[in-house]
């Protein structure tokens, strides 16, 4: 095969619908507008990184003393994105390499698609830490870097897997998926934002994550 790691985004192309879910949890756990706001400009001016702002965040959520139950009802409506099942176990089928790489959180993945961890083999994303109690006590966050890149969270998987990035395929839908978009041997908007459209080597408008699957 000419490719053989299929990397995804997760809010907007794993996930239907593009729900972001920081700030989805900033508002379902009542966190302090004023201080998500604050840490939110400190990352963009680079006064922190994107880890800092991440623990900052989930931080908040501990002050609302935010429980899994919660945080699982909250994001309760979320939903996979039509076909996506149906595509990973083909891609799995055919023998790729799967790997989520989000700046999201892992608790998503587990409501949204239950068989992630038996699916992927790579899984570069933010997981939050609860207690015996369920209660949320911190977060471990996704290993690609300070500045939260994801073309180097692919780079990481790549090397692990002694494969080249020609060899990395990345869909995703979002404009901070272009450094990884760039880096990848093939790169699939999927649903894209018009940014994005102008880095990638397919585009795809139909809402119908199978659709990637002719392309591969």
């Amino acid at each position: 095969m000419k490719y053989k790691l299929v990397a995804f985004d997760v809010d907007g192309t794993l996930v239907d619908e593009i729900v972001y879910i920081w700030p989805l949890l900033h508002k379902g756990l009542g966190a302090d507008p004023e201080k998500v706001e604050s840490a939110s400009r400190r990352f963009y001016s680079g006064e922190i990184t994107f880890r800092q702002w991440a623990e900052y965040d989930t931080g908040l959520w501990i002050e609302r003393e935010a429980t899994r139950d919660r945080i699982l009802e909250i994001i309760s409506g979320l939903k996979p994105m039509p076909g996506s099942l149906e595509t990973l176990n083909e891609l799995k089928q055919r023998g790729f390499k799967l790997a989520a790489i989000s700046g999201g959180l892992d608790i998503v993945m587990e409501k949204i698609i239950p068989e992630s961890r038996t699916l992927f083999s790579h899984m570069l994303i933010n997981r939050l830490i609860f207690d015996e109690y369920g209660r949320l006590t911190g977060l471990e966050p996704n290993d690609y870097g300070d500045d939260g890149s994801k073309d180097i969270g692919l780079k990481l998987i790549a090397e692990k897997e002694g494969i080249s990035m020609e060899e990395c395929v990345f869909i995703g839908d979002s404009v901070n998926d272009m450094s990884i978009m760039k880096a990848a041997g093939l790169g699939i908007g999927f649903m894209p934002h018009k940014k994005l459209e102008t880095v990638c080597d397919v585009v795809i408008k139909k809402k119908d994550l199978r659709e990637i699957l002719r392309h591969l």
